[in-house]
């Protein structure tokens, strides 16, 4: 099993409720108003507690007043100010970017940053940026293909090294494309994919990834066995050994003694209802549902919820810490949680 690590999804919105009583993003429903100062406090804290990563959600009007930070800016300012996080992306939606070019400033984050990227990447699900942005929205198998064809395109470029990379896909095409200099890591960043779809999504991750990142919706052991199990079948389809892929749990984090303050937590962070593409599924409602998506409660009970998560397969926690900006719930995570893993 690869070794635990436990990390930090930046805030780059404000959740807390305006006018109504209902928070407007339920990652962040205490933060009141995006202020770079705190974000920023954040991520220095999650560094000072040890915790081994950062991620940036890469969206860019889902939080109060439709403020949001930009996902690429804000992981290259947050590799400038830190030293021994890792920075990465959960994740890049596809169609915002042009692939060759990611693949050039993913590898000029990964030089200035000393190594410390992870390339987290996604075909896209959110329609109104799409429409408020001018982006084309197409269906989700063409959203999959394109993201298929991205991820060989970068690939090559960086196996290219000091030499041109071509690529002549069905969707992308390069020609003498260098990405000089080429990444530290070797041979390239980890490259994360996050998405749920068992016949295409999940093929793709054990085509192509080096993590699979599940979501809120998927946080439940009992369903993240079974994802874990459906990209095993699809590594023995592609010829590639499941052992290669690290399998991560992201989701949100209450953790307390204070049993007021976890239930005005409680209340603030659900009703949680699934997306579209879920509405088969019951909207995470009552404590009992969010017991068994999250990790919430008492530093003991976080730490259970975490066992049960690695017998499932899972080594990597990227948690929303709903009491932020307060930091009491990262500070006694960090103190009392993280060293039973030690």
């Amino acid at each position: 099993m690869s070794e635990l690590s436990f990390e930090f999804n930046v805030p780059v919105f404000a959740g807390a409720p305006q006018s109504d009583a209902e928070p407007v993003h339920r990652d962040t429903p205490c933060y009141e108003e995006l202020d770079w100062e705190t974000t920023r406090m954040g991520v220095e804290t999650a560094e000072d507690l040890g915790f081994d990563a950062v991620w940036a959600p890469d969206h860019l009007m889902l939080g109060r007043d439709h403020a949001e930070y930009e996902c690429w800016t804000l992981l290259s300012a947050i590799a400038g100010f830190t030293e021994d996080v890792n920075v990465g992306s959960l994740v890049l939606c596809n169609d915002y970017r042009n692939p060759a070019l990611v693949a050039k400033m993913a590898a000029t984050l990964d030089v200035v940053s000393d190594g410390r990227l992870e390339l987290g990447l996604g075909a896209g699900w959110h329609e109104p940026e799409y429409d408020a942005y001018g982006w084309e929205y197409r269906d989700g198998f063409e959203r999959l293909m394109r993201l298929d064809e991205s991820i060989r395109l970068m690939k090559r470029m960086w196996d290219a090294g000091t030499d041109g990379a071509s690529f002549d896909g069905d969707r992308y095409q390069i020609e003498n494309a260098y990405c000089a200099p080429p990444p530290v890591q070797d041979p390239h960043p980890p490259i994360l994919v996050g998405g749920q779809g068992e016949e295409v999504t999940l093929k793709l991750v054990a085509k192509h990834a080096d993590v699979w990142n599940t979501d809120v919706f998927n946080g439940d052991v009992e369903t993240l066995e079974h994802k874990i199990g459906v990209i095993e079948d699809h590594c023995e389809t592609v010829g590639r050994d499941p052992d290669e892929i690290e399998y991560s749990w992201d989701g949100h984090v209450i953790c307390t003694r204070d049993e007021e303050k976890f239930e005005r937590l409680l209340d603030l962070m659900t009703p949680i209802q699934f997306e579209e593409e879920y509405q088969d599924r019951a909207a995470i409602e009552t404590e009992e549902d969010a017991r068994e998506y999250f990790i919430i409660g008492t530093p003991e009970e976080c730490a259970e919820a975490i066992e049960r998560r690695i017998g499932a397969g899972v080594t990597k926690f990227q948690g929303w810490f709903v009491d932020f900006p307060d930091t009491a719930g990262m500070e006694l995570f960090a103190d009392e949680v993280i060293p039973q893993f030690d």
